[in-house]
């Protein structure tokens, strides 16, 4: 006679409980939650960051411009309209052609700060200008006069 093992499973053992699950399940969505909203501030920090550099390639762009065509270049600084934009000195300038695109910013962010104007002769007016979120970061971007040296801080 032979004899046949039978392996009989106890109930408890064949998987995870509703309370597993729901515990796993609420860590789950806490951390995907969390990490969702990491992902919104990162961006709108990386955004604030390539509008201040977008603005340092104009300042260079116009100081550029304005001692390659022997011309008076103006940075222009629209607060209200949260925009910016190069264009020459009207009575001075020979090239009728230049045409600077305007730089409108988010809707999130403004810019503060006084127009800049940029000599033939590379020197410039200098100051600084501001560039800030609705969270309070901002960076401020300081121009030199008389070296043109593009400076920038995070505040």
């Amino acid at each position: 006679m032979v004899r046949v093992k039978i392996r009989i499973s106890q109930v408890g053992n064949k998987g995870f409980t509703l309370v597993e699950l729901l515990i796993v399940s609420t860590l789950v969505v806490v951390f995907m939650s969390t990490v969702i909203i990491n992902i919104g501030n990162l961006y709108d920090k990386f955004m604030l960051r390539e509008s201040c550099l977008g603005l340092v390639r104009t300042i260079n762009q116009a100081r550029a411009i304005s001692i390659a065509k022997k011309t008076t270049i103006i940075l222009r600084i629209d607060s209200e309209a949260n925009s910016y934009w190069l264009e020459p000195v009207p009575k001075l300038n020979r090239d009728k052609e230049m045409k600077s695109k305007k730089t409108i910013l988010k809707d999130s962010f403004m810019i503060e700060g006084e127009n800049i104007i940029f000599s033939p002769l590379g020197s410039n007016t200098g100051g600084m200008i501001r560039i800030k979120d609705k969270n309070g970061r901002s960076y401020i971007i300081s121009i030199d006069g008389s070296t043109s040296k593009v400076s920038v801080e995070k505040q």
